[in-house]
């Protein structure tokens, strides 16, 4: 594990990680941008940036898993479907 200093809300973050710093440095971009997106002036108090941008990543990461849900539900649809004509048909892969 190794230490990587971190800037976001206008702080110096250290942080212990594993990842590789490149990694760390598009996590905070990505929150630099999802931060400016939210108060693009800089006007709004630290905290309620904060948990403005933790509520946003959060709905980004729900609809996510939604949509992964989705997909394999769709996957499993159309795997159980071809296993059903290869029965009935009585093909063997």
């Amino acid at each position: 594990m190794r230490s990587q200093t971190v800037e976001l809300f206008g702080r110096s973050i250290p942080i212990k990680t594993s990842d590789p710093g490149e990694y760390i440095d598009s996590l905070v971009d990505y929150i630099s941008r999802a931060t400016d997106e939210i108060d693009p002036g800089g006007k709004l108090p630290e905290m309620t940036l904060a948990v403005l941008a933790l509520l946003n990543l959060a709905d980004d990461l729900f609809q996510e898993k939604r949509r992964i849900k989705e997909l394999a539900e769709n996957l499993r649809k159309k795997y159980n479907f071809i296993l059903d004509n290869v029965d009935q048909n009585g093909y063997v892969c």
